[in-house]
């Protein structure tokens, strides 16, 4: 389901891969093959995923203000991995997360313009659970394509209740939503739901825990959208921080974080009720580093500081644990993020913290290692922690790297941060080539750019990047393809969250909120701002196809503001009157089975051309159903 476009070169270094890497692994267990008895005795898996909240976003990690006593607990109970780390945003620390690779390798490298589409060839983490005869079940957030054959359902989870595209209210989601009251898509079919959109993950997660636990061994993602933006949360989680004199960003933000606590609270509750507390893996981590991480500091000051610290009666001396930068950033804060497991009939070491360098890439081969699972053929970049998990045994000493792209094709000019034990030599502004150096051990804040008084270290460390970036681009960067007329989803919702636009900007991704301050900012009122740019799919096969282009989609009922309808297939342009207060204009038309490039869009002269320079300015589709008829 790719293509693959020219692999970026670097100049000519000869490959050395930093890990241990092996073939694909074709042919593994099938549930049918695994006897009954093993089947009663593996632990169950649950994996809770929180977005957009950082290492410092808790009270147990130096927060003096938010509250997360339940998370505080958890951390105390739970092996603590205290260097761990994950990609600076959501869908490539996703994508490594499931695949066991680094996010380059794995093809995902952005949050929008297509290029945060796992591939389908992978073979996934929940896929190699079901192997070993898993029922797999997620909630929340996916962000890893939103289309056939890239959805949840389709790359391995049995049971999919999610919103769409990378934030609840985002375009692939489903129109109108808001956190509250909203609906969304259960095995891919649009649902209504009442209540805050936190408590509908956990309502899921719970419900699945009681449908599934003691029967077969299950694996639950519980992937939230909090505290991702926009910040809202019911009243009585934010009042407090109100009361506190804490800034209203924040507020929210804590606010949506307590609301988290709180429910995972219930699903602690639940796992008791069902008597599957002491057979679970129990897994607690965050997606990237805080997205206020950085700006918290900047809030919470002079006046404000001394105000909010005369009402909790302490001293703020940091709200992201003393590191720098935030998510997005090569720095600490943009990557290193909490994680903690526990699997308290499972033979692990008691709760304690690990110091050693780890990352997400290390899960699934761990997760694997863990329930018995054959690891040696696992294509990854990452190791099984068992030993240490189960043993103590120390953990190796290997180089990782991040890496925080956000470009249609990647660059290894970008930022990233090359991670060596307590070292880490950054490259963190991507127009400037300055290099820095750090010593985390006498640095935790990295303050002081050593790179002069240990060159060795740093051209060392500059070369395992270029090694690693060869690495994971050795196969090309891949272009992921949607399938249209596919029975597996027919029609196909396209939307500009998927445009292969030339930059973030012209994504429109963060649309479909009503009269949202976002939508305002974001789509009302400046739609000619975005370029008209090209959805890349292909067609399952050869046969009579429908498009039906629009402006807004189906349950906004907005009007097309143009007198014509262009669309545009590999180049040939179609052109069609659009009815008074029509809200689409469809074409009809037979293709053969192929990669087709589509672009859709709106102007008043029927010659008006899809150039953002014509005087009658195109206006975007945002968009299309396809569908084979």
């Amino acid at each position: 389901m790719s293509e693959t476009i020219s692999q970026l070169s670097v100049a000519s270094f000869a490959l050395s891969v930093l890990v241990m890497l092996s073939g694909c692994n074709d042919v593994t267990q099938r549930p049918s093959q695994i006897s009954a008895n093993k089947l009663s005795t593996q632990p169950n898996i649950i994996l809770v995923m929180t977005d957009d909240q950082g290492y410092g976003d808790f009270g147990h990690n130096n927060n003096p203000i938010v509250k997360t006593p339940t998370i505080d607990k958890l951390a105390n109970e739970s092996i603590r991995l205290t260097d761990f780390h994950v990609d600076p945003t959501c869908s490539p620390t996703r994508a490594a997360l499931l695949s066991g690779q680094y996010s380059l390798r794995a093809g995902v490298w952005h949050t929008v313009m297509g290029r945060h589409i796992l591939s389908d060839k992978i073979h996934t983490l929940p896929e190699a659970l079901q192997d070993e005869g898993y029922k797999t079940g997620m909630v929340g957030k996916w962000h890893l394509g939103d289309s056939y054959p890239f959805r949840p359902q389709d790359q391995g989870f049995d049971h999919v209740v999610m919103h769409g595209g990378g934030g609840v209210g985002q375009t692939p989601d489903y129109w109108g939503n808001t956190q509250f009251n909203d609906t969304y898509f259960v095995n891919g079919t649009p649902k209504k739901y009442q209540g805050y959109a936190t408590d509908i993950w956990f309502d899921e997660a719970i419900s699945f825990i009681h449908q599934q636990a003691n029967k077969q061994p299950f694996f639950l993602y519980v992937s939230t959208n909090a505290p991702h933006a926009p910040f809202r949360a019911p009243d009585k989680y934010i009042e407090p921080y109100r009361a506190m004199g804490v800034p209203e960003d924040l507020a929210l933000f804590y606010g949506m974080i307590t609301s988290l606590d709180e429910n995972v609270a219930r699903l602690q509750t639940a796992m008791n009720e069902t008597n599957i507390t002491d057979n679970t893996i129990f897994i607690f981590m965050t997606d990237n580093g805080s997205v206020m991480g950085s700006q918290s500091a900047k809030l919470v000051k002079g006046k404000t500081k001394k105000l909010i610290e005369e009402k909790i009666g302490q001293q703020i001396i940091s709200l992201n644990d003393g590191m720098r930068g935030s998510k997005n950033s090569a720095y600490e804060g943009g990557h290193r993020v909490p994680f903690y497991i526990s699997w308290p009939n499972g033979g692990l070491i008691k709760p304690a913290e690990i110091d050693a360098l780890t990352a997400h890439i290390d899960l699934m081969p761990t997760l694997l290692d863990l329930i018995g699972a054959d690891i040696s053929m696992l294509d990854t970049d990452g190791i099984s922690l068992k030993a240490a998990l189960t043993q103590g045994t120390e953990i190796p000493n290997r180089a990782l790297t991040v890496t925080t792209q956000r470009v249609l094709t990647p660059d290894p000019n970008r930022p990233f941060a090359v991670m060596e034990g307590k070292w880490r030599y950054v490259k963190a502004n991507g127009n400037k080539e300055v290099f820095e150096l750090f010593d985390l051990a006498k640095d935790p804040s990295q303050k002081n750019n050593v790179i002069k008084q240990h060159p060795e270290i740093a051209k060392k460390m500059a070369k395992q990047y270029r090694q690693w970036w060869q690495h994971t681009t050795r196969s090309g960067i891949p272009t992921m393809r949607a399938v249209i007329g596919s029975p597996h989803e027919n029609p196909m919702r396209m939307t500009s969250h998927d445009w292969l636009a030339p930059n973030t900007k012209q994504v429109g991704h963060t649309t479909g909120f009503g009269n949202d301050k976002w939508a305002k900012k974001g789509w009302l009122g400046k739609e000619d701002k975005y370029q008209i740019s090209p959805w890349k799919v292909q067609t399952a096969e050869k046969g009579d196809y429908q498009f039906t282009v629009m402006f807004h989609d189906k349950p906004a009922n907005k009007v097309i503001p143009k007198q014509y309808a262009h669309l545009s297939i590999n180049g040939e342009t179609m052109v069609k009157k659009v009815p008074k207060g029509a809200t689409s204009v469809r074409f009809e038309l037979p293709l053969i089975k192929e990669d087709i490039d589509i672009k859709a869009w709106f102007t008043n002269t029927k010659n008006g051309s899809d150039n953002k320079g014509d005087a009658d300015k195109p206006l975007a589709a945002f968009f299309i159903y396809a569908e084979k008829l």
